[in-house]
Formats: structure tokens, C-alpha cells, sequence
């Protein structure tokens, strides 16, 4: 705006790309949060509801989240004056976004995966992750973190009168005052781990819930000494599918992967419906054989 807002009709072209892409942004997680909550908690405890009905539920489930969300807009700038709400927001979004990708990595990928195991690696996950973001916003705040910024200025570069030819002709390293590394070098583990950025929680979260889940998993399988129930066919990758088959073959994979039963819809009301056309075929062929009964 300070740019360009002395050409006309640009600064409102601004204004207009800021709107639609908040609009967006928040479009998109409204309608995410409605078909989550209508498709795992509605449909579950309710799945004789009709599609007008479900329709009427998911508009209603979207306009209450948009006017809460809305709200908290004003609820929220008024704490952050006091205490600066926003890392713990950036901190729960880090803390748990990585996890719940790893948890759907582990059940698209691995069919010797179980329940259990998934639960336990993404619980230690998120309290890991919790951990090194909780470490590094208090640290900050107390002053023990590095500043790792690196400086703009040449003061002391040794380089400083050199040009780039003879950067090439010479051996000399480039060397600047303020190298943060060697005064905190003799830092504590933990000050070491509380100071990666932010920006790798969701990498920690993922990576620790993908391997620790395999390790969980395999636990429980010893323990128990069964894979548990059966992963339909539907629900994994299919090239991971044809590489655990090549891997483990095809013996190992029937112990753990259900080839008999239908696509996976994750529609309770289809299963009902399933069921009751099941149960219509049933009725239908009782009545022929009672109707051929009483002919013969």
C-alpha cells in the first residue's frame, strides 16, 4: 500500500486479494470442520437420517463454527495483549498436525499396524512435540535461547575487500564476529533441543509417530501373539500393498490384510442400507420357497 497506493484502482485491487484469500482460508476449514463432524459424529449415532436432513445439520454445524470463530477473534486480541497467546497457537497447530499425519501414514502404509500401537505412538508424539515447542517458547521468553539470525553487516568479514575473482584465486574462508555457535556451545541438551525452530515440530511430530508406531505395533503383536483384526484392502496404498507383497508375500499379507470384504465407504448410513437390502433379499427368498412349497 505505501508503494503502490498512489496508482488508482490498485490499492483496491490489494485490499480485494486479501479479502478472497482470508475468505478462502477460512471457507476451507469451516466446510472441513462441518463434513468432520457430520461424517464421523452425526452419521455414526445417526444413520437413519436422511440426505436432507444431514443437509439441514451440516449448514446449521457451519454457520454456529463461522460466528464462534468470529467471535474469538476479538476474545483472542484481547488476551494476546497480555499474554502473547499467539506462539501456544503456533504451538498446538505444530504439536499436533504432525502426529495425525504420521497416525494416517502409518494406516495407509504399514497393514501390520494396529490400534493400539497407532494410539500410543501418536500420545508420546504429541507430548514430544509439546515438549520441544513448550521448551522453546518459556526459554525464549528467559533470554537462554541463541539469537540465530545472522548478521547483515561486513564488520570484520575477512572478505571484505576482496572481489569474486579473487575469492577464487585465494583460500581464504569467510569469518564474521558474532559466530553464535561457539558462545553457546557449551549449552544444555535440552536448551539445544528447545532451540530448532518451530518450523520442525510437525516434522518431529510425523517422523516419531511413523516409527514409533511401528515399534508399538510390534510390541503388541508379540505380547498378544495375533496381528488383531484384519485391514480391508480398500483402505491401503496400493503400491505399498504390491511392495509388502513382494517383501513379506503373500502368506504374511493374508494375516493381515482382508481381501473377501467390500470397498471401505466410512458411511455408517451405507452399511445400514446394506444391511437392509440384505435383509430384503432374505425376506424376498423366504417368500419364494414358501410360495414353491405350496404349489408343489
Amino acid at each position: 500500500m505505501e508503494v503502490l497506493g498512489k496508482y488508482p484502482g490498485l490499492p483496491g485491487l490489494l485490499i480485494a486479494g486479501l479479502t478472497s484469500g482470508s475468505l478462502s482460508t477460512i471457507s476451507s476449514a469451516l466446510n472441513s470442520l462441518t463434513a468432520i463432524i457430520t461424517g464421523d459424529f452425526v452419521k455414526h449415532y445417526r444413520p437413519d437420517y436422511s440426505e436432507e436432513k444431514l443437509a439441514v445439520i451440516s449448514k446449521s454445524i457451519s454457520t454456529v463454527s463461522g460466528i464462534t470463530a468470529f467471535a474469538l477473534v476479538f476474545v483472542i486480541a484481547e488476551v494476546n495483549k497480555t499474554i502473547q497467546i499467539s506462539p501456544f497457537s503456533t504451538l498446538l497447530h505444530g504439536s499436533l498436525l504432525g502426529p495425525i499425519l504420521g497416525a494416517y501414514a502409518l494406516g495407509m502404509f504399514f497393514p501390520f499396524t494396529n490400534e493400539l500401537g497407532t494410539i500410543l505412538a501418536l500420545t508420546v508424539s504429541v507430548l514430544l512435540s509439546a515438549f520441544v515447542g513448550l521448551g522453546n517458547i518459556f526459554s525464549g521468553r528467559a533470554g537462554l535461547l541463541p539469537d540465530q539470525k545472522l548478521t547483515l553487516s561486513t564488520d570484520g568479514c575477512l572478505l571484505a575487500n576482496y572481489t569474486i575473482d579473487d575469492f577464487g584465486k585465494n583460500s581464504i574462508m569467510s569469518r564474521c564476529v558474532g559466530d553464535w555457535k561457539e558462545d553457546h556451545a557449551n549449552d544444555s541438551f535440552f536448551l539445544k533441543i528447545w532451540s530448532i525452530s518451530y518450523l520442525w515440530q510437525p516434522a518431529i511430530g510425523t517422523i516419531s509417530t511413523f516409527l514409533l508406531g511401528i515399534i508399538f505395533s510390534g510390541i503388541i503383536v508379540i505380547i498378544r501373539k495375533n496381528s488383531g483384526p484384519k485391514v480391508n484392502e480398500s483402505l491401503l496404498s496400493t503400491p505399498f500393498l504390491k511392495l509388502w507383497k513382494v517383501v513379506l508375500g503373500q502368506k504374511y499379507l493374508d494375516k493381515w490384510v482382508d481381501y473377501d470384504s467390500p470397498p471401505f465407504t466410512g458411511d455408517p448410513s451405507a452399511k445400514l442400507r446394506r444391511n437392509n437390502n440384505e435383509l430384503a433379499n432374505l425376506n424376498s427368498n423366504h417368500k419364494e420357497n414358501q410360495f414353491s412349497v405350496t404349489v408343489l
